[in-house]
């Protein structure tokens, strides 16, 4: 963990140090008193339902070295520093400690889907030539990015960082605060949009991290997207391309259901998908443009573990649960559909989807085109459920059923599914889908 100077603290925030400055270093940060450890700041920050205010007292009395305060905040418990938002100091903490990475490779990723995946393939590939820091789980937002960054060593040789968004004007914001060198671009498709107007405009948002690479930069972008060209405009950056499809400076071909051939080397996925495929040959893009060989790439890539929640399989009275009910939008549900529906072997197929939230004034529209997808497909059943769920209307020759509650939809699967049966769960995170699985096994 770094260990930060508290003169060189103040700095970044631009504020004396009221009631006395700490006279040890601060060894960390901390918004949540619950998991603050001794000498850590504490950041108070408010929220809609808290203010973190209310519990400054307590993390002096666990050992904080100080606390980062609205400059209303009249506390004497300990060393303070008063801003005029806690958020903006938080930030501007990450700011001041980003000037002293000095020779750090920066890598900011971002897109619609697979930002994720994709981060803890290239961490993961990175690692194999040196010390790597890495977003924790899905830190990518206002908040989750700065404190990520405040828990880098700065000898550290590589940083992968996840650059997320739900309203315009966040990706400029976040990606000035970490100043990458490197950018990678996901997938682009309909996420958080509810607050734009437009697909354009989310990938128009999106290509403000390619805007403020550095010439000396580079970014990695996918020529299969029909967003190729808007993002390849939006950087000054040298571009290196990946494509599944045509030429590019790292073209993949599928060799086999978890495996591709990329210029010319074999590499082994952990999942199989095509989506996992364009993944991983970001990843693998990364890699060999900073020059490691081909074996040490695909050595990292055997590292590779999902996060909780994608594509997470288990086994219940012999029928193989896929729970990707992390999180869900039109290009991931199918993506995954149809690497479900792909999948060889024997026994039935059965899908139970959620719905798809923070879709605005599409979100009836996406349902409604998400069935006539699974029309195409050929599964044994598809259960969904939740009153958003229920706007995927099928009229395909599979079984389809829907439900409010999971706990009937875990019901519907006890009835019809047996021993060698698969079954995928997916969608939005604010549904909830994991409680079919966790329902039916206590039936």
């Amino acid at each position: 963990m770094p260990v930060f100077r508290p003169d060189e603290v103040s700095q970044w925030v631009s504020s004396p140090w009221k009631n006395g400055m700490p006279e040890e270093p601060i060894t960390g940060v901390s918004k949540d008193t619950r998991t603050l450890v001794p000498g850590d700041l504490y950041i108070a920050l408010r929220g809609e339902n808290f203010d973190g205010h209310d519990f400054v007292a307590d993390a002096f009395s666990k050992g904080a070295a100080g606390a980062l305060v609205d400059a209303g905040f009249q506390g004497l418990e300990g060393p303070l520093l008063q801003v005029p938002d806690t958020l903006a100091g938080l930030q501007d903490l990450a700011r001041g400690y980003r000037r002293k990475w000095l020779g750090t490779t920066v890598v900011g990723i971002t897109g619609s889907v697979g930002k994720t995946t994709v981060k803890e393939m290239c961490a993961d590939v990175l690692s194999m030539q040196g010390a790597t820091h890495r977003t924790a789980g899905n830190y990518n937002n206002h908040i989750g990015l700065p404190l990520t960054m405040l828990t880098m060593p700065e000898t550290a040789k590589y940083g992968v960082f996840e650059i997320g968004m739900n309203h315009p004007g966040e990706i400029e914001t976040l990606t000035e605060m970490l100043e990458p060198t490197i950018g990678i671009m996901t997938d682009i498709g309909s996420a958080h949009q509810e607050n734009f107007d437009s697909l354009e405009d989310i990938a128009l948002e999106k290509a403000r991290l390619l805007e403020q690479l550095p010439a000396s930069g580079s970014a990695i972008l996918d020529r299969d997207s029909e967003w190729f060209p808007l993002m390849k405009n939006h950087t000054c950056a040298g571009v290196l391309t990946v494509s599944l499809k045509g030429v590019a400076d790292y073209s993949g071909q599928k060799t086999g259901s978890s495996a591709m051939r990329v210029n010319g080397f074999d590499y082994t996925l952990p999942l199989p998908g095509e989506h996992i495929m364009r993944n991983a040959l970001l990843a693998i893009a990364l890699g060999l443009g900073q020059g490691m060989k081909p074996s040490e790439v695909a050595e990292g890539l055997r590292k590779f573990k999902l996060p909780p929640m994608r594509w997470e399989a288990a086994e219940v009275r012999g029928i193989r649960f896929i729970n990707d009910a992390y999180n869900a939008n039109p290009l991931s549900m199918r993506a995954n559909l149809q690497t479900f529906n792909d999948l060889s072997g024997t026994g039935k197929k059965w899908a139970v989807l959620g719905g798809m939230l923070e879709l605005g004034s599409t979100a009836e529209q996406e349902h409604a085109e998400l069935g006539r997808f699974i029309d195409g497909l050929q599964l044994d059943g598809v259960i969904t459920v939740g009153e958003v769920g229920q706007w995927i209307v099928c009229k395909g020759p599979q079984r389809f059923l829907q439900t409010l509650e999971a706990s009937e939809a875990a019901q519907i699967l006890k009835d019809n599914l047996a021993a060698g049966d698969r079954v995928l769960l997916k969608a939005s995170r604010g549904e909830r889908l994991e409680q079919v699985l966790e329902y039916f096994k206590e039936m």
